[in-house]
């Protein structure tokens, strides 16, 4: 009798303590997806500062060199940006993510999508960033892909384009 609670014992123990849990995962993609949560709330951060101090550099500062070329009429999205934000950034908090890994012999590319609700003393807003955090394939398409700001007062747009989106 004592012998089975034992095996048992080490069965839960090694079930509980091996790398892949029944619950949620392996411990490294749980690992994974909180370091690109982390990532996507300072990458949400630096915009806020960029639009607090209307600071046209560091806001493509946060886009990959290949959104920068895709991208059309980033300047004149951003100043859309600057005058779209009405009062002062107060709070925001996040609503959602994913993130999808792909590997091929071993060149890993992680893009991950996160939505924020943004409050100032004003509106509410809706920010959805599209970004690529790893590409050991092309290392140009790493940071921001796009960014879609909008009043939650205003109906949805339809996300794809590289930049800024602008109704």
């Amino acid at each position: 009798m004592s012998k089975k609670i034992i095996v048992l014992a080490l069965i839960v123990n090694i079930i509980l303590l091996s790398s892949c849990s029944l619950l949620g995962g392996s411990r490294t993609d749980m690992l994974n997806k909180y370091n690109e949560d982390e990532k996507a709330d300072a990458r949400l951060e630096q915009i806020i500062e960029s639009i607090k101090n209307k600071d046209k550099d560091s806001m493509k500062g946060t886009f990959s060199e290949q959104a920068l070329k895709e991208a059309k009429d980033l300047d004149e999205r951003i100043d859309y940006v600057f005058s779209l934000i009405e009062g002062d950034i107060k709070s925001w908090e996040s609503i959602g993510g994913s993130i999808d890994e792909t590997g091929d012999y071993g060149q890993k590319i992680i893009k991950s999508r996160f939505r924020y609700d943004v409050y100032t003393d004003q509106e509410q807003y809706l920010f959805s960033i599209l970004e690529y955090t790893k590409n050991d394939k092309h290392p140009e398409n790493v940071g921001v892909y796009s960014l879609k700001i909008i009043n939650v007062k205003d109906e949805e747009p339809i996300f794809s384009d590289a930049g800024i989106y602008k109704p």
